[in-house]
């Protein structure tokens, strides 16, 4: 979802090898290897809608500065607040929060009992809390939680939940009132927003890697190890619709800011443009040469962002599914993200680093 209109930054990652914690900093990216051809378009007969068009603007991504971690990957990445803060967090159990503005670090978090591993974060567009999913091993068992993060005094406040697996994927409603988690229990999760209570615990069909919230929170929408995207009705927990056409899993998934699109990306290479109420498959963007990891709406919903294992960042036209830009990177792309008021764009990678770009018009 167009992180500035919700709040949540989906995080899907990777899975360690059968020793076993779902993600570890010392596991091997999941990648086909290999550029993938492009699906085929749309058929005439039922034209794609179009949110909005920036073909009467040029829309260009400026690099403002480079901000470097001291570990490596980052593995959650979420804008947050009216002057935008960029928090990150990666293999050192340390949330870092900088403005985005002048690249400032202002707050360097702690997380408590040193996680083993850490899944992702989502950050409340007041700027006030952060959530982040955490790995453990304790006596030979594999368990996870969500920890809440008081973004304004720097500190961790407590765990929201905790149970066995690890947390995939994490994301907060654009209102704040609603958490919701997957897990490798195939157990989609949804919480009150920040009290943590447990409203309803969904059975997925396939372990989810990735979540995301609708503007009205109304749905949740999840990516899983199947290559579906699934929605659900947060209110009731009955499953909504499902959304079949990648052939390999989805590694991160977004909502438009109005609701009516969701885009999922994917490890076959590509990103594919859904219709949420009727269901259809709208447009499938090929580029990237190799899986793609991440996806945000812009604010406004004119653009779409995908990063990807091919190092690049890919800035596409949502009304027409033409490829506007193509950023470098680093390395591969875990996340990348939008500041609430659509300036910036940012973007981490496997090496620790990130990039924050400003949008030039």
């Amino acid at each position: 979802m167009a992180l500035a209109r919700h709040l949540s930054l989906v995080t899907c990652h990777w899975v360690r090898p059968m020793r076993r914690s779902t993600r570890s900093f010392t596991t091997s990216l999941l990648c086909l290897g290999a550029a993938l051809q492009a699906a085929p378009a749309p058929q005439q007969r039922n034209p794609s809608p179009r949110i909005a068009s920036p073909a009467d603007s040029v829309w260009h991504f400026i690099l403002e500065r480079t901000l470097k971690t001291p570990s490596q990957p980052i593995t959650g990445l979420a804008f947050g607040g009216d002057d935008p803060l960029l928090a990150a967090v990666s293999g050192d159990q340390q949330v870092r929060v900088w403005r985005a503005s002048t690249g400032k670090l202002v707050k360097t978090i702690p997380l408590a009992e040193n996680p083993k591993s850490v899944f992702g974060l989502a950050f409340t567009a007041d700027g006030k809390w952060i959530a982040v999913g955490e790995g453990f091993t304790r006596a030979m068992v594999y368990t996870g939680k969500v920890e809440l993060l008081d973004a304004v005094a720097g500190r961790d406040i407590r765990a929201l939940i905790a149970h066995h697996w690890g947390v995939n994927g994490i994301a907060i409603s654009r209102d704040g009132q609603w958490l919701a988690t997957n897990n490798w229990d195939k157990k989609l999760r949804v919480l009150e927003f920040p009290s943590g209570n447990e409203i309803r615990a969904i059975e997925e069909q396939s372990k989810p890697l990735c979540v995301a919230i609708s503007p009205d929170a109304r749905l949740i929408a999840s990516g899983g190890m199947d290559g579906r995207a699934t929605l659900w009705e947060r209110a009731s927990g009955r499953l909504w619709r499902q959304l079949a056409g990648h052939t390999g899993r989805i590694r991160g998934v977004d909502f438009s800011p109005d609701g009516k699109w969701l885009a999922s990306a994917s490890a076959d290479g590509s990103v594919r443009i859904w219709d949420v109420a009727t269901g259809p498959s709208l447009r499938t963007l090929s580029g990237h040469e190799g899986a793609v990891t991440s996806v945000a709406f812009s604010p406004a919903g004119h653009v779409l962002v995908s990063g990807g294992t091919d190092a690049t960042v890919r800035v596409w036209d949502t009304g027409t599914g033409r490829p506007l830009e193509t950023l470098g990177a680093h390395a591969a792309v875990w996340q990348v993200a939008f500041s609430f008021d659509g300036r910036y764009l940012a973007a981490g990678y496997a090496n620790g680093t990130i990039n924050i770009w400003k949008k030039q018009e």
